[in-house]
């Protein structure tokens, strides 16, 4: 049986530096994410990724997830809160969702069109699946991934937590 890791976390704009320009924080984010991933399988013994698939940290840990599967035996899910999820999002995050959803072991659709709640019912889906929840975390406690961290706690997940720090 497979134990399941999702992952929390902020869109672009929630990053405390310049998301994807601020070369040298974006690179340590990204060694961070990874070193939490390979802890996940090391340690906690986790063969399945759920990724919510959003722009930013979701996306990211998709990736990582699909590069480490060429050295670990694990699956990646795409957990997709509703049809249009990238409806407004500019050429590339759009091709870039798709090129990581054909690679993906299992797309699942949480909601089968847009509620204002699909987004927070897509996070519970993900935390109420998973032994483990890697958060990255602003520290600001409002939105989506506070709620989920939040949520992640009350359900006594484990936690395995990247501080995102203004320098």
């Amino acid at each position: 049986m497979s134990k399941n890791c999702c992952c929390t976390g902020h869109r672009p704009k929630g990053f405390p530096f310049n998301y994807g320009k601020d070369v040298k924080k974006h690179k340590a984010y990204l060694k961070a994410l990874e070193a939490k991933i390979k802890l996940a399988i090391t340690e906690y013994k986790i063969t399945n990724f759920i990724s919510g698939m959003a722009i930013g940290v979701d996306m990211d840990f998709a990736e990582t997830v699909l590069k480490l599967r060429n050295k670990y035996p694990v699956t990646l899910e795409c957990a997709l809160p509703c049809p249009n999820q990238i409806l407004k999002w500019n050429n590339a995050d759009k091709l870039r969702y798709e090129s990581i959803l054909e690679l993906a072991d299992t797309v699942n659709l949480v909601s089968e069109k847009y509620t204002p709640e699909c987004m927070l019912d897509r996070n519970r889906y993900m935390v109420d699946k998973s032994e483990l929840v890697i958060a990255v975390f602003n520290g600001i406690e409002k939105g989506g991934t506070w709620h989920t961290i939040n949520y992640a706690k009350k359900e006594n997940k484990i936690i395995e937590l990247i501080e995102l720090f203004k320098n």
